[in-house]
């Protein structure tokens, strides 16, 4: 067999190959190929850290080098714990965020800066309207002059599709205050020299007399409830099309942030239970399916304001309310529907996002900056600026945004630096003291060449899903605390979201176990180990939970994955083959195969969302399966559990988290200290003889 090359040579010879050709194309996507995967490496790295500091675990693995040990099953150490959600009826596999597979499908982007446009020469605070002196020195040079405004108003009163602009105002150099009419803004300012010099478009957020009114007096009688403990304001915030794999991939600073500054607790098991955004918001905003609220496609000129949307029950108890969205041609209730005759909320900001989408001026190319500011930020800012004038008034927001991660993967990383900062500052300001953020995505990427492999099937059905709470919550309501710690690891759904928000609309403190029975149990009660995507109503193609089958113990299979758990145990074991006796395999008691069904591995596509829905299936994905395998080994009869997975790809079998000793080792393993190693160890020593 001929030697190879060295990575050095390869190199110079690659480069020789791409001179003689007059061709540099070859070397520089090696090279870019060859930087990106380093990159997601050191991402893998780093997240086997963070899950082994938090969770106390090590991730590795390794890959068969050869042709032949592709054909030959065999064992690879990983581990990695074998499953996200590990119940009595759901097991869902926990997938390597940096699975080779994957790997060479993803791209980076890095932070969107907003450079090359205009500078915004002013920002809105709350009612005021302010002039940015730093970046009119930056831009204009001494040559400010003065700006005006216009106020946009909904257009038709009875349509969402319409905005109007009003009178310019007067014209001002320094700080306004904007009346509560004009809530958004078009903003012109001009230059001495050259006349109008930049467009800028502004939200603002003052408080509404007779939204006060209203106000006050529902909110003293929702405190009249007895069993009414605390009232916290809410924040739904959903991104579009993030996954959790990808969330942990793209979104670093983000989820550290959740996790070490924030407290959030994360829901694993979050399953969408319909195909995209409308379908599984309409759960998680009325508790019901689509078909079940009396909606189809042939109402599609038919508002949506009779309908019984969760924020309707913050306005009854006196909350003042908000409804927010980006790329106002595709948002939910509109994209192919009516959207709203009247304002679904106090504060909504769709006008100003329709008349943002006209001013083709401002955009960037790519239409995700206006001028000098990511569109996602000018909606987090309006949140922000939202909590910021009723902080200490009772307030509910629903905002979802969707441009930016909607349709390119790789946008999600840029996405990062956005969310990261608004929750930091919505920190620094004391918002969270006492708000409740859910912050989540609706679903995973439903596009692409990955959504065909059997790891972007799993991300299309697992979006990712944080509660935060008020940091005085966790010692005020311990119980409740243990009950959402142990949700983390139970299967969730949309539906639940919905009674998790009733739940914090009338909290009363209690922990309390949530009922099996129902369709939607709130994340605040304990949701039973025992539930099953039926009981969820988790339509089989959506549903991730392993089917199980029971396997003869006495067969080939089983005798090959015992055999291979034992070498496995066996190479554990050869640091110290002086002192401990080989292991070989005694007996198989049980063995368990559990599998993705059939129909989430052919699942292909749907077709509408009520009428004459479809579901059209295809090519079955290759996808791994897990072993569960009870045994014992000689000598000492030890029993052992171990998880296998057998990736049909590779055809190799990889340990799913840590082999459990499920009989005492007594002093069978006095020669050694490490706990890892006085599971398998039996002591060559005649002590063990006795």
């Amino acid at each position: 067999m001929p030697r190879l090359m060295s990575s050095t040579n390869l190199r110079v010879f690659l480069a020789a190959l791409c001179l003689a050709s007059g061709s540099f194309l070859l070397i520089s996507t090696w090279t870019r190929q060859r930087t990106l995967a380093l990159y997601y490496r050191k991402l893998h790295d780093e997240h086997a850290s963070f899950l082994h500091k938090s969770a106390a675990r090590k991730m590795t693995f390794t890959a068969p080098e050869t042709k032949e040990e592709l054909d030959k099953p065999h064992m690879n150490n990983e581990s990695r714990k074998s499953f996200l959600l590990d119940t009595p009826y759901c097991n869902i596999p926990d997938i390597d965020p940096f699975d080779p597979a994957v790997i060479g499908k993803l791209k980076r982007r890095g932070e969107l800066l907003c450079t090359g446009n205009k500078l915004s020469v002013t920002f809105s605070e709350g009612s005021k309207l302010r002039l940015n002196w730093e970046k009119i020195k930056e831009d204009l040079d001494g040559d400010f002059k003065y700006c005006q405004y216009q106020a946009i108003r909904r257009g038709n009163r009875n349509s969402d599709f319409s905005f109007e602009l009003g009178d310019l105002s007067e014209s001002f150099d320094h700080d306004i205050t904007i009346p509560p009419q004009d809530e958004f803004l078009r903003v012109h300012c001009y230059s001495q020299s050259e006349g109008k010099v930049t467009t800028d478009f502004h939200a603002t957020v003052s408080p509404k007399q007779d939204v006060e009114r209203r106000s006050l007096h529902r909110f003293e009688r929702h405190k009249e409830n007895p069993s009414l403990r605390e009232t916290y304001n809410v924040h739904m915030i959903g991104v579009d099309s993030v996954s959790r794999l990808n969330f942990i991939r793209h979104m670093r600073q983000t989820r550290e942030f959740l996790h070490k500054d924030l407290g959030a607790f994360e829901m694993s098991g979050y399953n969408k239970v319909a195909d995209n955004t409308f379908v599984n918001i309409v759960p998680m905003t009325m508790g019901k399916f689509v078909n079940e609220i009396g909606w189809n496609e042939n109402m599609n000129n038919v508002p949506f304001d009779k309908y019984p949307f969760l924020w309707k029950n913050f306005s009854q108890a006196g909350y003042r309310t908000l409804y927010a969205e980006d790329a106002p041609k595709i948002a939910i209730f509109v994209y192919a529907k009516e959207g709203f005759h009247e304002p679904p909320a106090d504060y909504y900001n769709r006008p100003l996002a329709v008349a943002l989408e006209k001013q083709r001026s401002v955009w960037s190319s790519h239409h995700h900056c206006v001028a000098d500011r990511l569109e996602t930020t000018m909606v987090l800012d309006y949140v922000t600026d939202f909590s910021r004038v009723f902080r200490d008034k009772p307030h509910f927001g629903f905002t979802f945004i969707t441009r930016l991660t909607h349709d390119k993967v790789d946008l999600v990383e840029a996405a990062d630096y956005a969310y990261v900062n608004f929750l930091r500052r919505f920190r620094d300001e004391g918002h969270f003291k006492n708000t409740v953020l859910i912050f989540y995505s609706d679903h995973g990427y439903r596009f692409g060449e990955m959504r065909d492999s059997y790891v972007g099937k799993v991300e299309e059905r697992l979006p990712f899903f944080y509660l935060v709470f008020p940091p005085s919550f966790r010692e005020k309501y311990p119980a409740i605390v243990r009950n959402l710690q142990i949700n983390s690891k139970r299967l969730t759904t949309p539906f639940d979201v919905y009674e998790t928000v009733k739940d914090i609309l009338y909290f009363d403190g209690v922990a309390k176990k949530g009922d099996i029975r129902n369709r939607g149990i709130s994340m605040l009660r304990e949701i039973p180990a025992e539930r099953t995507c039926e009981h969820a109503q988790i339509l089989p193609h959506w549903c991730l939970c392993l089917e199980q089958k029971t396997l003869k113990p006495k067969g080939k299979l089983a005798n090959k994955i015992g055999q291979a758990v034992v070498r496995h145990m066996n190479n554990v074991l050869l640091p110290v083959s002086h002192m401990c006796a080989n292991l070989t395999l005694l007996n198989i008691s049980h063995i368990v195969r559990m599998a993705s069904n059939e129909r989430v591995l052919r699942f292909a596509d749907v077709f509408h969302d009520v009428l004459n829905q479809t579901i059209v299936y295809g090519r079955k994905t290759d996808a791994p399966v897990v072993y569960q395998i009870t045994m014992t080994t000689a000598p000492g009869f030890a029993l052992f559990e171990a998880t296998v997975t057998f990736d049909p790809v590779s055809r190799s079998f990889k340990m799913g988290g840590d082999i459990s000793r499920i009989n005492a080792y007594k002093d069978q393993s006095f020669c050694v200290d490490n706990f890892i190693l006085k599971k398998f160890c039996y002591c060559l020593n005649k002590k063990n003889e006795k």
